[in-house]
């Protein structure tokens, strides 16, 4: 599994648009997102397609705090 930290998911409102940005650019993909702990959390993926969900998190405006 693969935790992403989030800089700047502060509510149910920014959950949603993670959640859309990631399931329109990886449909199919099994991933959780967790406002409490500011986390989304994913299965392993190959690294072309974890650039993919990553990119679509930031093209949401959001910053991711891991690498």
């Amino acid at each position: 599994m693969h935790v992403m930290n989030i800089e700047g998911m502060t509510c149910e409102g920014c959950k949603r648009a993670i959640s859309n940005a990631i399931s329109l650019a990886a449909p199919g993909t099994t991933f959780e997102v967790d406002l409490r702990r500011k986390q989304v959390r994913v299965g392993n993926l190959p690294p072309d397609r974890l650039a993919v969900i990553r990119n679509a998190i930031r093209d949401a405006g959001y910053s991711i705090l891991d690498s």
